[in-house]
């Protein structure tokens, strides 16, 4: 089998005082990639500056004219563009251990019937570290289909895929439709995980080669919402059209499981949920259902209120688990 040709996808809108620090993890790697796409979003914070004088043939800096936080489109963009057979992203404020193309390159090898390859990573807060959460099937690594993907997404209530610890096929992207520009400003990511994923299998790999930075400048889930319908409730609905009986009732427990995330993260501001009773998958539904009336019709002191208490027995339960 021939080794994978990594295209490395990088948007970049002001993330100026980390920007090095992300490409240098990247070209530095044990495995080296074909290429660095940076795609700037018009910067203006001296980042695309920082970018375009680093200086290794294997960096292309590509520009967009649209201001502000591209995400997707920047993604779209690189895909396109990118030369080599296999795609990973990592975003401008995020890193990766010297051996992260490495690790992805030997799961490709031993598994030649996936398109998809993922490692575990870290959440990094300025003061702890916090691992990933994987399913139990997960712990030892291994190959799984689009049922055992789902039902993995289920059982911590988190994706397994995280932009900035996966590599996918380049041809399964474009098959799968590519980000969703202009249809989501957050949850795209997952919306084209479940897509590519109905295509093709993923190798996981349990070793924390990644970290995604929770407090970097300028992120984009602190400037977005969740109080429009999750992106990804119109994909699990088209995809049950076709699915076996055992899946559908996975991606219907699957959108309720992303109305719910949405839901609970909305209370703690001012502003009501705009998501439809109708888009609960029934009959699992039905504390879904309860929990969207809550956060759309209570109040906003009750809603906050409820969040803030929510929050508080969350961060007890994962300090009580360390």
């Amino acid at each position: 089998m021939t080794p994978p040709q990594f295209s490395v996808i990088m948007p970049l809108y002001n993330k100026g005082p980390h920007i090095a620090e992300s490409a240098a993890s990247v070209l530095g790697q044990t495995l080296s990639p074909l290429e660095l796409i940076i795609i700037d979003d018009s910067s203006t914070d001296g980042g695309r500056e920082t970018a375009a004088a680093i200086d290794d043939p294997r960096v292309r800096l590509l520009d967009r004219p649209v201001p502000g936080p591209g995400g997707y489109a920047a993604r779209n963009l690189g895909i396109l563009e990118a030369r080599g057979d296999w795609i990973a992203f990592l975003d401008a404020d995020d890193l990766w251990s010297a051996n992260h193309l490495e690790l992805l390159s030997k799961a490709i090898a031993d598994a030649p019937n996936a398109g998809a390859a993922a490692t575990r990573f870290d959440h990094v807060f300025e003061d702890r570290r916090q691992p990933q959460r994987i399913a139990r099937r997960l712990e030892q690594g291994g190959v799984l289909n689009f049922r055992q993907f789902l039902e993995a997404w289920l059982e911590v209530r988190e994706c397994p895929l995280w932009t900035g610890a996966i590599a996918f096929r380049r041809d399964l992207l474009i098959e799968a439709g590519l980000f969703p520009e202009g249809r989501a400003v957050r949850g795209g990511d997952k919306d084209l995980w479940l897509r590519v994923m109905r295509l093709t299998r993923l190798t996981y790999v349990p070793v924390r080669s990644a970290e995604f930075s929770r407090e970097s400048v300028n992120k984009v889930s602190n400037s977005t919402s969740t109080l429009a319908p999750p992106c990804l409730v119109e994909t699990a609905r088209a995809l049950m059209r076709e699915a076996p009986s055992d899946e559908r009732k996975l991606l219907r427990r699957l959108i309720n499981q992303e109305i719910s995330h949405y839901a609970r993260y909305s209370m703690k501001g001012a502003g009501r949920i705009n998501i439809p009773m109708g888009h609960v998958a029934m009959p699992e539904g039905i504390p879904t259902l309860a929990l969207l009336m809550a956060a759309r019709w209570l109040p906003p002191s009750f809603r906050q209120a409820g969040h803030g208490f929510a929050r508080k027995l969350h961060m007890q339960r994962q300090i009580a688990a360390r």
